[in-house]
């Protein structure tokens, strides 16, 4: 009789954990879709507007790229708002409070992207979720729980962001400007700035995103240390980056060439018809 009521027990333990699985799987599945009607069309919408990409070419990209984002470059950001803005030794003696605290922050930041995405309002859900925890724990724990002086550098970033983003919109908008649109002949100008913008682009991206990415696909899955093994070539992780940046400014530049060619065909098409029609006229 023990025996079976063990089992019951465990088979009743079992569940209960399988039914608190599948409610924070269907909480992180609304949030994870607020944040794309949210924050994805907010990075991707000056994408499709401006007609660089189609809508399902935005959904495609955005797609890739926040997953990769979030497992190559997500831990830090993780690690801040699990334990940067609130002291997780405050919760030692109750866990279970501090898992309720962190299940009411993704219930409040998905209801308050929900609300804000049906009104039409872009919105950031870093302010939502590190209001959150603050808020939550300042319930839960006191005010102390909170460490005041990480909220305080983030709130910098949020006000330091805009005008850091606008500083440099405006500069890159007045280069393009002046050495490009006001020029006699901009496409022409453009076939020469091409291989510039691509090389700069790449550059930036080499710089921030290139190296943890190689970190993870050639020496976290021992492929530099395979090639060395095998080949006796040393092959110094600045020096793949620099390979795969060069390549990315290659290919970029010469499928820009190619629309840019595109798009001189088209001018010159439509200048010919309209001579055609006014010879015609004539």
């Amino acid at each position: 009789m023990p025996v079976l009521c063990q089992k019951i027990s465990m088979l009743d333990t079992s569940e209960v954990v399988f039914l608190q699985l599948g409610a924070m799987a269907a909480l992180a599945f609304y949030v994870a879709a607020n944040l794309g009607a949210n924050d994805v069309a907010n990075s991707m919408g000056t994408s499709v507007g401006s007609k660089a990409l189609t809508l399902r070419q935005a959904i495609i990209v955005a797609g890739i790229l926040e997953f990769s984002g979030a497992v190559l470059f997500g831990q830090g950001v993780s690690e801040t708002l699990a334990t940067g803005v609130v002291n997780a030794q405050v919760f030692a003696a109750q866990p279970q409070v501090f898992l309720i605290g962190m299940v009411s922050v993704l219930i409040a930041c998905g209801i308050w992207l929900q609300i804000a995405t049906s009104r039409g309002l872009p919105v950031s859900s870093s302010h939502a979720v590190v209001g959150a925890i603050a808020g939550f724990s300042c319930v839960a724990a006191g005010i102390n729980a909170v460490d005041w002086r990480t909220i305080g550098t983030i709130s910098l970033t949020w006000v330091a962001t805009p005008v850091a983003s606008g500083a440099l919109a405006a500069l890159f908008y007045s280069v393009v400007k002046y050495s490009i649109l006001d020029r006699p002949d901009p496409l022409s100008q453009m076939r020469e700035w091409i291989p510039w913008l691509s090389a700069a682009l790449l550059s930036v991206f080499g710089i921030i995103v290139l190296p943890s990415i190689v970190d993870v696909a050639f020496v976290q899955t021992g492929a530099i240390a395979f090639v060395y093994d095998t080949f006796g070539w040393s092959l110094p992780i600045h020096d793949i980056v620099i390979g795969i940046g060069s390549i990315g400014a290659i290919v970029l530049t010469l499928n820009s060439w190619k629309k840019l060619e595109l798009v001189e065909n088209a001018k010159g098409s439509a200048a010919d018809f309209v001579t055609d029609v006014t010879d015609v006229t004539d």
